[in-house]
């Protein structure tokens, strides 16, 4: 109970500090939505390209062969 304390008097204001404890918690933030953005983009082209097969394969070869 007594560290917190003393580590807060001993740093104080610190604007580097500050900055460093922004910077984390943005990347704290952002690395899920990064991470599940990238996945749900994956999911979806994939799906799309599935499709786009389907109905490929349901119409046939069009034009002269």
């Amino acid at each position: 109970m007594i560290l917190p304390a003393v580590l807060v008097l001993l740093h104080g204001d610190d604007p580097a500090l500050e900055l460093v404890y922004f910077w984390a918690a943005v990347l704290l933030a952002l690395t899920p939505v990064i991470i599940f953005g990238t996945i749900g983009v994956l999911v979806v082209k994939k799906i799309l390209r599935e499709q786009r097969g389907t109905r490929n394969a349901e119409r046939g070869t069009e034009g002269p062969a």
